[in-house]
């Protein structure tokens, strides 16, 4: 590619993802486009690279595009040949069918992930993502300020828990976000009980509002890469047969404390 080339972006939705228009290889030959490339992800919180098939060396190497490549966490599979991509399989029993951000459980959550579609069911399996800072500019006044300075609890079990700000600033747009989610969010710390029972739901439902997000209607070789600092997701359990994902996170700029 010249050097005045610039990177085609196609809207998907009217509040997230872009369709970038663009051979894989082009973007990792070419450091413009990567830097078009990462400005463009925070702005739309989702990106898709229809059919790029990446290898996992490819998929890594995006991955890099954007931060610090992750390795798996214990409790995910990884790739036999391939320590930084995590393998999500149903045939093993693997489900993500309720709305979350990857590892909030932990202090310093993953920024990040490049997904791709590996084996896809003849129906189903899609993908769905909400745009979390869509959520928070649609509150009340009221209950932006009620929420200012609260603190939720988040855990994968008891042993690894960690607390976040319920409202986080992005470290690069400024932007504020709704941060709860159904898997990992249990409570808010710093609210009595009966207030957090009922606040906590209204959160978890407002975030997960039809208005605020984009399904992704996969083809083997589809390349999602979402901003994990913004958005949430849910994977379709609506399907007969595998489906198999290949996923490497990534480290960017991450959340002030």
């Amino acid at each position: 590619m010249s050097a005045t080339t610039t990177l085609a972006l196609v809207p998907l939705s009217g509040r997230l993802a872009a369709e970038v228009i663009a051979p894989l290889t082009d973007v990792l030959d070419d450091p413009d486009l990567q830097d078009e490339l990462r400005t463009a992800l925070p702005e739309h919180g989702v990106l898709v690279m229809r059919a790029a098939d990446p290898s996992p060396e490819q998929q890594i190497a995006l991955a890099a595009v954007f931060g610090e490549p992750e390795p798996p966490k214990d409790q995910n599979p990884r790739h036999p040949d391939h320590d930084l991509v995590c393998v999500f399989d149903s045939a093993g029993g693997y489900k993500a069918d309720k709305w979350h951000a990857d590892e909030t459980f932990v202090e310093n959550p993953v920024s990040g992930a490049v997904l791709s579609m590996q084996v896809k069911p003849v129906v189903g399996g899609d993908t769905m993502w909400t745009n979390t800072e869509a959520a928070y500019d649609a509150l009340s006044n009221g209950m932006k300020t009620l929420l200012d300075n609260r603190r939720a609890r988040h855990e994968i079990n008891e042993a690894v828990a960690t607390v976040h700000p319920v409202i986080r600033t992005h470290p690069v747009t400024g932007r504020k976000s709704i941060y709860v989610n159904d898997i990992f969010t249990r409570g808010i710390v710093n609210l009595p009980p009966d207030e957090s029972d009922a606040i906590l739901p209204f959160l978890k439902r407002h975030v997960q509002r039809p208005d605020f997000t984009y399904r992704h209607m996969w083809s083997e070789g589809d390349v999602v890469i979402w901003d994990n600092r913004c958005t949430q997701h849910y994977a379709i359990n609506d399907f007969e047969g595998r489906r198999v994902v290949h996923r490497v996170g990534f480290f960017a700029e991450p959340f002030e404390s």
